[in-house]
């Protein structure tokens, strides 16, 4: 294609944004209605087609990893679905989108791409070879020569973009290999490992990726491939590179009876002493000689905080051995004598630290317990006065690096509280300083102590106590003793707000008793010093005291006005978290003194902004509630129970003996609240408190009886048009207001001695005027049951109302509470269990308003989850799950699914299904089969009848398995990074 095609092509791509981008002001979506359907692409877009395709391209470039997931999916299936795109469309995507896209210089757009060009190499070339059939002119030679004429810098270009291209063409050779087509074919992967080979040499910088690849693939391939890849690494002088390093130990693991058939092991003893040269990225005199002899001389690009992929494999290698001895030779001459010596350089240095802290934050699959006996070992003497001379100036190149490595530190003992003592040991005693902090400028023994355990505390206590020991009683300078003395102490004030019960017991021993080791020119010093912070926690308490007994005062004071109560709850309110604050604090319960700092902070923000001071209060109960699994559990019921007056019942265990069980299976119809029968309403509000003014005569039952039956008369008339429900309702009302009416004619026959006209019975002849006591007591005994009558008739349509109104209203607490609970604690493995009752909610309610919030919830919860896995990752964080349980959970969503009538319905389940499936698949490693087994049912089931002749896209239309393929190939492609 000529360079005008490609303008005019460009020149037609931007137009097409730009109409979307009217069309996205036109209409609330934003988005084509049809841009996720599974359609196929059209040889000639134009129109609305050239908008979604442009469209789903620039998705696929997103930075939100959802966006991009989405958008493969639909790409793959508008071009691979069905019999397929004709083999000219095929080609033209790969050419002028997919492959072209890879140098593109967005964040994402290399991620998103990958995940397309891999699955369409896969269906070309993998399993059927469909290629054959379907597309014979895509070859494997030819879809290469595509990679390498879109991926090829040119002429004019600047720096960054040729940059681009290469890293483009890196993740398209990666795509190659990712897709497993190559498994068993070793003349297809010579060509892909000689181009990564080239890219390697060309840019010295790529070196380190490209090994990364081929190491990935190592363990997917037969001995006698990996033995040829060997082989040609040799002869590309890989040998002795980092590179060449993990490709051989990976190779070594995966077929270790290629040892002694060309495959030299780099951790043997006696090859061991080249190692730190290697890992160094420099070569001794008599190598530099033969590779200048051979002109192929390896550069080293620039140091930076990225670790080489070789460093994780190989400690993990020693920890998951549990090889302590050969890991302290390794680690002295590797790592002290090599990374942090006089001579080393900054760049250097700088990996040394980064070294520490990957050890320190990786996971190690379950090792944590053998990692224990590395510790020691870690903290060198050449590594600890190089991390303290960088910590302690800010003048220094590497004092960001140096201060990052001491909060990892921190962190791993946080983490990890059984290393706490060693690293709080390590760092006083051995190569460190007993003034750690003081002598760095930063806090990280403080750090670390104020987080500390109460089960580790007194393990601390006395691992900060021998060096003080050791001095008081061996030395000489009495000073430096008593500077000890004075760390000594602050270090157990330190630890008084995490673990009272042991630093108080401490600091109350020296105060007013101090131990026989601590000298007698010393010890008034050491008593001043431990009062004077016994004294400051006093205060902390006594304030705490004052606080509450004002509270008090206020909340038991009598209000001066009408707004006084609520500022006397917010009182009484104030007065329980103090006085649970002082009760844990007297309990020795870590985190009692930051709770009364809450407190006090949540008392000054009530003065300047009253709704953010509310939210914080939420949060100080919420990290006092300590949710546990059954506690979520029984707020969650809430999101399941009916609204009406069956699930009010069930919810607040109400007993009202007037509704019998036929009442609580009616629903209430919107529609019919305001057409209450007038008639109805009269007999039932009838004032009978004044006795005097009711005069009944013996006619009464009969102008009853008259309009009651007027009424239902009509009644019939205005609903005979109706049907269904509707007419079943109002005969049951009437059939009950009969009955009603019929006892109140009986009570009253029986009082006045008389009956109706209808009624079969002798009518008294006897016209014999009533005295005025007689009237009197007939007064009373019609007052009385017109009074039984309101008070045991009450309007069952206004119950039913109600009792729908207060479930509903209830939801939307605990939605709101779900809501602030998600955002603070989307990474716990019990916030998960809320998301079922969410996908439920949204099918079985019949308010949109809970339906809309139960799906913006599910959504919060993806973006919330997100960000805590990033963290995680940052941090090597591990999250443990009940793999059974979990693993239930997703079966019972992909049920819920099932029953998916709606759009919002599908997406939260979809969205439910990824979360649960992706939580259990990362934490988990043994039950990654039976995920993936779940969702290969999903992508087994037969699609439903009509479902394709339908334009619009349905809710079971959304495809789950796709997803969670998508979802899978992100996730690999963003590891390897």
């Amino acid at each position: 294609m000529t360079r005008t095609a490609s303008a005019k092509r460009k020149r037609a791509e931007r137009e097409a944004l730009k109409e979307l981008e009217r069309a996205t002001k036109r209409t609330k979506s934003g988005d084509p209605e049809d841009l996720y359907d599974k359609k196929l692409f059209v040889e000639k877009s134009a129109g609305a087609d050239r908008v979604r395709e442009a469209r789903l391209y620039e998705l696929l470039g997103s930075e939100d990893s959802d966006e991009r997931v989405v958008a493969a999916e639909t790409v793959i299936s508008s071009l691979l679905d069905g019999d397929g795109v004709p083999e000219d469309v095929l080609k033209r995507h790969l050419d002028w989108r997919l492959f072209r896209g890879l140098a593109s210089g967005r964040a994402g757009a290399r991620l998103g791409y990958s995940l397309v060009i891999t699955e369409i190499l896969r269906q070309l070339f993998g399993g059927d070879a469909s290629s054959a059939s379907r597309y014979p002119g895509l070859t494997f030679d030819k879809v290469l020569d595509i990679l390498h004429e879109r991926t090829k810098p040119t002429g004019h270009m600047t720096g960054q973009e040729e940059r681009d291209f290469y890293f483009g063409k890196l993740f398209g050779l990666d795509c190659f290999v990712r897709a497993g087509f190559m498994d068993e074919d070793l003349d297809k992967w010579d060509n892909i490992l000689q181009q990564l080979l080239d890219l390697a040499d060309r840019k010295v910088w790529l070196r380190s990726h490209c090994g990364w690849v081929v190491m990935q693939a190592v363990p997917k391939l037969k001995a006698d491939v990996v033995a040829s890849i060997i082989k040609k690494l040799k002869a590309a002088k890989w040998t002795k590179t980092p590179e060449g390093v993990g490709i051989w130990l990976a190779a070594l693991e995966t077929h270790p009876e290629l040892e002694g058939q060309g495959v030299e092991n780099p951790l043997d003893p006696k090859v061991l002493p080249n190692l730190p040269a290697i890992l160094k990225d420099s070569l001794s005199g008599e190598e530099a000689e033969e590779e200048s002899a051979a002109k192929t001389k390896k550069k080293t690009a620039n140091w930076s905080h990225q670790l080489h992929f070789v460093w994780p494999y190989l400690l993990g290698y020693y920890v998951s051995k549990g090889a302590v001895t050969d890991f302290v030779a390794f680690w002295r001459r590797a790592v002290d004598d090599n990374l942090f010596i006089k001579s080393a350089s900054d760049g250097q240095k700088l990996r040394g630290f980064v070294v520490l802290q990957t050890l320190l934050m990786h996971p190690l699959e379950g090792n944590e317990s053998t990692l224990e006996s590395f510790l020691p070992h870690m903290f060198s003497k050449n590594l600890m006065t190089c991390l303290m001379n960088q910590a302690a100036s800010e003048g220094r190149y590497l004092h960001r690096a140096a201060c990052a490595t001491l909060r990892t530190v921190a962190q791993a003992a946080q983490r990890s509280p059984e290393f706490t003592s060693i690293m709080v040991e390590n760092l006083t005693t051995n190569n460190g300083v007993y003034n750690f902090d003081v002598r760095t400028g930063a806090k990280t023994i403080e750090t670390i102590l104020q987080r500390i355990k109460p089960d580790v505390a007194d393990d601390v206590v006395g691992v900060l106590s021998a060096p003080v020991i050791k001095s008081c009683t061996t030395g000489k300078d009495m000073d430096k003793v008593k500077v000890e003395l004075r760390a000594y102490v602050e270090y157990l004030f330190k630890m008084a707000t995490a673990a009272p019960e042991a630093a108080l017991q401490e600091l109350a021993s020296l105060a007013y008793a101090p131990p026989i080791w601590v000298p007698e020119n010393a010890s008034e010093f050491v008593k001043d010093l431990s009062r004077n912070r016994l004294q400051s926690l006093k205060k902390a308490v006594a304030d705490a005291r004052k606080k509450l007994k004002a509270l008090l005062q206020t909340a038991l004071a009598k209000p001066a006005a009408d707004g006084a109560s609520d500022e006397m709850n917010v009182a009484k309110g104030l007065s329980l978290l103090y006085a649970i604050a002082i009760f844990q604090l007297y309990n020795a319960e870590p985190d009692a003194l930051q709770l009364l700092d809450d407190l006090r902070d949540y008392q000054s923000r009530m003065k300047t902004d009253e709704d953010k001071a509310a939210e914080f209060l939420i949060e100080i109960l919420l990290s006092m509630a300590r949710v546990t699994s059954k506690a979520l559990e029984l707020l969650l019921d809430v999101l399941s129970a009916d609204e009406n007056a069956k699930g009010q019942q069930s919810l607040f265990d109400i007993e009202n003996d007037d509704m019998d069980l036929e009442d609580f299976e009616e629903e209430e119809d919107d529609e019919d609240e305001n057409n209450e029968d007038d008639e109805d309403d009269d007999v039932e509000e009838i004032n009978v408190d004044d006795d005097s003014e009711l005069e009944i005569d013996s006619d009464v039952e009969f102008v009853t009886l008259n309009a009651a039956d007027g009424a239902s008369e009509d009644k019939e008339g205005e609903d005979g048009s109706d049907a269904g429900s509707e007419d079943e309702a109002a005969e049951d009302e009437d059939a009950e207001e009969a009955k009603n009416l019929e006892a109140i004619d009986d009570a009253l026959g029986k009082i006045l001695n008389s009956h109706r006209l209808d009624k079969d019975a002798d009518a008294s002849d006897s016209d014999t005027d009533m005295t005025d006591s007689e009237m009197l007591a007939l007064d009373e005994k019609l007052s009385a049951v017109f009074k039984d009558r309101i008070k045991t008739k009450p309007s069952k349509k206004k119950e039913r109302k109600a009792a729908k109104e207060s479930v509903i209203n209830f939801k939307r607490r605990v939605l709101s509470l779900l809501e602030i609970y998600i955002r603070s604690e989307a990474g716990s493995p019990i916030a998960i269990a809320a998301l079922l009752p969410l996908v439920q909610l949204i099918r079985t309610t019949t308010v949109k308003s809970l339906s809309d919030r139960s799906l913006e919830l599910t959504k919060e919860y993806q973006k919330q989850l997100k960000k805590v896995r990033a963290a995680n990752k940052k941090q090597k964080k591990t999250v443990q799950v009940d793999a059974e349980a979990t693993l239930q959970l997703l079966k019972d969503i992909h049920a819920e699914a099932a029953a998916s009538e709606m759009n919002d319905h599908a997406k939260a389940a979809a969205a439910a299904s990824l979360i649960v499936g992706s939580t259990l698949f990362i934490a988990d490693q043994a039950s990654r089969p039976a995920v993936e087994a779940e969702f290969a049912k999903l992508e087994c089931k037969p699609e439903k009848k009509g479902r394709k002749s339908n334009k619009k896209k349905k809710a079971g239309e959304i495809d789950m398995a796709m997803d969670w393929k998508n979802w899978r190939q992100n996730y690999e492609a963003v590891k390897r990074q």
